[in-house]
């Protein structure tokens, strides 16, 4: 799951490095109000928890894609058509990233 928020002046994205995967796990790590820097602009502004949005991170999706592919193509040569099934990891990832995404988008944390 990727964070980010908007800079102000130019508009564009600031990606926010924390491995938090929820909004009271960020707030602990970053606290209620932080400073981000815009590295398209140099603008430095404080940001609220409630301001930064997750989207699901592609790398994790193509990792149960490559992860899938692989597993099929070694269950196929030993068990045949019924190694198919594995196809369903990359929708494993793809669902648990989804879900990630969304529990962090849906809670806020109360302002003051």
């Amino acid at each position: 799951m990727k964070l980010y928020t908007n800079c102000k002046s130019c508009k564009k994205d600031i990606r926010i490095k924390s491995s938090a995967q929820t909004r009271p796990d960020l707030q602990m790590e970053k606290g209620e109000e932080f400073v981000v820097n815009c590295l398209s602009c140099g603008r430095t502004d404080k940001k609220h928890v409630n301001d930064i949005k997750a989207e699901s991170s592609r790398f994790i999706l193509l990792i149960g894609l490559v992860l899938g592919g692989i597993v099929t193509s070694i269950l196929w040569f030993f068990y045949g058509a019924i190694a198919s099934i594995v196809v369903a990891i990359p929708l494993i990832f793809w669902q648990e990233q989804m879900k990630a995404t969304k529990s962090f988008n849906s809670y806020m944390i109360r302002r003051k």
